[in-house]
Formats: C-alpha cells, structure tokens, sequence
C-alpha cells in the first residue's frame, strides 16, 4: 500500500514539474516578444530622430550666410532657376556630407514637366544629381552611411490667394526698379535604407523619376492612376521605406535702406 501512495506521488510531482516548465516557456516568450516590441519603438524612434538631423542639417546649410550669396549666383540653386521660363521645374541634389561644397551646378540634377508629357523629364542636367543607393560612389550625408538626403529647389507656381504676394512692404517695383520678390520652396527628403526591404533599384526610381511637388502643365492630360502623378514621398510610402520630408519656404527680395 505505502509502494502505491508513493508511485502515484511521484506522478503528480512530475505534472506539476511540467506544468511550471510550460509556464516558464510561456512567460520567456512573452518576455522576448515585449522586448522586440520595445525594440522596435526605440529603433523607429532613433531612426526618425537620425533622419530628422539630416534634414536640419541641410537646411542649416541653405542658410548659412556664404550659401546664400554663392546661391543667387547664376549658377547657384536659387539663380539658376529662379527666370520665369524655369517656373515648377525642380533643381535636385544629393546632399553628400563628404563633399566640400554643400551645392555644386555639376552634380545636380532637373526634374520639370513638360507639355504634353505623361510623366516628367529627368535628365536635362545629367542624373547625378539623384540620391542613389546602388550606383557607384558615396551618396550618404556621412560617413556612418546610414541616411540619405534629396534635396529639391523649385519655384511654385502654386502660390497663396494674397494677390500682393512678392511685393515689398512700403515699395512701388516700377518706381524703384526694384525686382519683385519670388517665394522658393526647399524640400528636403531622408530615408534609411536599410530598414527596409524595398529593393535599391526601386528607392532609386522614386527619387529619379518623381517631383517633390508634382506641377504638371496646364492643357497637359495624366489618368489620375498614373504613377507618374505621384510624389517622392508617395512612392516610398508604397515600398513601405521609412523617410521624414520636410519643406521650407523662403523668399528672395532685395533690401534698401
């Protein structure tokens, strides 16, 4: 009798042994997933931060007081495409930390639509100027090679309902042979690429072939489905590619005193 309480004790030991070694299992996981949960957020969130600064980085430099001057030369990005004739056409580049110019005429890019078109030209200035993940030579904002910033110059013809915008406050332009102020928009666009698994050639495509702010030209008809009416920022949110755009707006006048 004594033979039999024990056998069915040490049965009953060796279910509760089981039953708290699937509990273990249970809690490691949960543990596990939380933490790759938690995970996740502070990577997103970092990376969010990280492309953030790029995009302030850039920015910084449009308004450093030399960019600026060296900028509203004929071949600076404001002068060269601030004639009415250049109105909604885009000036790209890639901002590459390495170089030692923040823009360089040679190294950039145009995007602009022209009539008639069913999507815009690209290659008016070459197409080095496009952010690049799979062609040879270093597009990254630094040396980490983790971020890459597009940055686009464009003249918008999508102006405000203020029917005095570009004048200056206190002027007469046909008194004082003033020029009239033009409004400029600067987009810039960060993404990581390697947090996402968009396929290189694809990332490449949305910042060759896509405007920052698509302007396609009056008379000229595009399906409303058409690819090419998407932005830069449209097409990467169809990859799933996580990026931060950001757009500044300024304006070009001239002081007197």
């Amino acid at each position: 009798m004594m033979r039999t309480m024990k056998s069915h004790q040490s049965g009953a030991a060796l279910i509760v042994v089981l039953i708290f070694l699937v509990a273990i299992v249970v809690i490691g996981t949960l543990a596990i997933r939380q933490g790759m949960v938690t995970l996740n957020i502070a990577t997103n969130s970092q990376a969010q931060q990280l492309m953030l600064q790029n995009s302030d980085a850039a920015f910084f430099n449009v308004e450093i007081e030399e960019n600026i001057i060296k900028s509203l030369g004929t071949n600076g990005m404001f002068g060269y495409i601030s004639g009415a004739a250049n109105k909604d056409n885009e000036l790209v580049f890639c901002y590459r930390g390495t170089d030692t110019e923040f823009f360089d005429l040679n190294t950039a890019s145009m995007m602009l639509w022209q009539p008639g078109q069913t999507a815009p030209t690209n290659s008016q200035l070459g197409l080095e100027g496009y952010c690049s993940t799979t062609a040879a030579g270093n597009f990254f904002t630094s040396g980490r090679r983790a971020v890459m910033t597009q940055v686009a110059v464009k003249f918008s013809s999508q102006a405000g309902n203020d029917p005095f915008s570009g004048y200056t406050t206190g002027t007469d332009e046909k008194a004082i042979k003033f020029e009239r102020s033009k409004p400029v928009k600067v987009f810039a666009v960060s993404v990581m690429p390697t947090l996402t698994t968009a396929s290189g050639a694809d990332i490449d495509e949305c910042f060759q072939n896509h405007m920052s702010e698509v302007s396609i030209p009056n008379g000229t008809s595009v399906p409303s489905g058409a690819a090419s009416r998407q932005s830069v920022t449209e097409c990467l949110t169809n990859l799933n590619v996580p990026f931060t755009s950001y757009v500044s707006e300024y304006i070009i006048a001239q002081n007197f005193v």
